[in-house]
């Protein structure tokens, strides 16, 4: 066990486990006594408070301060890195806009609580979470295609694990255990995190504002709608594509 503590290629993934075990188990624990605006706002504490312990854990761990993690770096590589997930974004927007009729159900309120604050400390915490803290022992070790491909996938089943927690969904899992591959491929390559966050931020906000619209029957929706599997699919092969094409290429400059 001490090994196993001492050893970076692995520590992180074991953190980011417990972590969010400890996150999950808090949340679930206050959803009995709690509900609405009130546990969107102490929800949205709770993960500004685990990002920020994150944070300060990253850098015992792996001597990076949080400024030198949430700076902006490689900006072409993590851009290249998210085509993957923009095509689907892409897809998602066009979809929602074409099927929108009109909000119902929404106050300001819940607006600012669980559409925007919430959202916005979502991404902080689960990118810092799932990505940063779990992906960065590949750097610690022998770097190749076999390894990085390890680590994504290790990001997808955690990340989809997290969203099936209070009941199992096969389609749940996949779907958000895709998503977060792609947010890994974007670290992984770039080391860039800010990226993932402010995009996991703007999806969440879709998917929070998609269960308030009414929604019309045209034939454009009804069409895009009915492309949605294979439309995640494919921004799962643009994007483990860019994980092996990358690799591939610093392997051809380096030899």
């Amino acid at each position: 066990m001490t090994k196993l503590l001492n050893d970076k290629k692995w520590i992180g993934i074991l953190s980011g486990i417990i972590i969010g075990a400890v996150f999950v188990g808090i949340s679930l624990a206050v959803m009995n006594f709690m509900s609405g605006i009130p546990w969107f706002i102490f929800s949205s504490i709770l993960r500004l408070f685990f990002g920020i312990a994150i944070l300060l854990l990253f850098e015992k761990i792996y001597g990076k301060s949080p400024k030198e993690l949430l700076a902006f770096s490689n900006a072409k590589v993590a851009f290249l890195s998210s085509i993957g997930f923009l095509l689907y974004f892409v897809y998602d927007f066009i979809c929602i806009a074409a099927g929108f009729e009109s909000f119902t159900g929404i106050s300001a309120g819940i607006l600012f609580s669980k559409v925007f604050l919430q959202q916005i400390t979502t991404g902080f915490y689960e990118e810092l979470n799932y990505r940063a803290l779990i992906l960065e022992g590949y750097h610690y070790g022998k770097k190749n295609v076999g390894r990085k491909i390890l680590y994504a996938f290790i990001s997808f089943v955690l990340f989809g694990l997290l969203h099936v927690v209070t009941g199992w969904n096969t389609y749940t899992f996949l779907q958000t255990g895709a998503i977060g591959f792609t947010f890994a491929v974007i670290y992984l390559n770039s080391g860039n995190i800010i990226l993932p966050m402010l995009l996991h931020f703007l999806y969440d906000i879709l998917a929070k504002l998609a269960v308030y619209i009414q929604w019309n029957d045209s034939a454009v929706f009804a069409s895009m709608n009915s492309v949605f599997e294979a439309a995640l699919l494919v921004m799962f092969i643009v994007s483990f594509v860019l994980l092996f094409q990358k690799e591939t290429e610093k392997q051809s400059a380096d030899s």
